[in-house]
């Protein structure tokens, strides 16, 4: 692939994946002013996200989803997939079929190599320095990258979405999620991400979280 940019004292992807600029691994002062939110129960804004996230590609059992996802291997994926989409034809299964790009620059691998290539990006989000991406764009880098690979026949962002919001929870951080309306906009932001300008997703996803766990301060 094309995209060969890479952060400094992070470990270098293997070759079929994106590798991120350094200017998207931004300081973490642009995130300084969530540090002070963390503690406060975000159970209240989890649920309403379940709500949201159900509403966009058709899924189910959200919440369920979610709790079943403890870290990212190709197994909780399929599961959290097999879940949000039980009752349908595929659901849990890798992709089979080729796929032309849905987004410019979208990677799309032949299913013959999706198993190996969520495996490389797996692994490579585990190493110790990658810990170093602030939560935020490591939401944005896992939604991004499955997005990129597009897995599944169906439901492939609201996969990624659950996914990338498991950063967000082991972090302490309320959910990123966004209403039908808005949907548009979201498909904006992942097209753009799709060809290294991921700014409008980091910040779509910080406005979120800042948001709703502003919303429960207490005043």
């Amino acid at each position: 692939m094309s995209r060969i940019l890479r952060p400094a004292n992070v470990n270098p992807m293997p070759e079929d994946l994106p590798i991120y600029p350094e200017s998207i691994l931004r300081t973490r002062l642009q995130f300084e002013d969530l540090e002070r939110l963390k503690g406060i129960d975000t159970t209240s804004v989890w649920e309403k996200s379940d709500k949201f996230i159900e509403q966009f590609e058709g899924a189910i059992d959200a919440r369920r989803a979610r709790e079943s996802l403890t870290g990212l291997t190709n197994p909780n994926l399929l599961r959290a997939h097999a879940i949000l989409f039980g009752g349908r034809e595929d659901a849990g299964l890798l992709r089979r079929g080729s796929l032309n790009p849905l987004y410019r620059g979208q990677d799309c691998p032949a299913p013959q190599f999706i198993d190996r290539s969520l495996q490389n990006f797996f692994n490579w989000l585990s190493a110790e320095s990658v810990s170093e991406i602030h939560p935020i764009e490591r939401a944005a880098l896992v939604l991004t990258r499955i997005a990129d690979i597009w897995p599944f026949e169906f439901g492939n962002l609201t996969v990624a979405l659950v996914c990338g919001n498991m950063c967000l929870g082991q972090a302490g951080f309320a959910p990123f999620f966004f209403p039908p309306e808005h949907a548009k906009e979201f498909n904006t932001a992942v097209a753009q991400a799709m060809v290294i300008e991921t700014q409008p997703l980091v910040n779509a996803i910080y406005k979120t979280v800042k948001r709703e766990m502003l919303a429960l301060v207490p005043r």
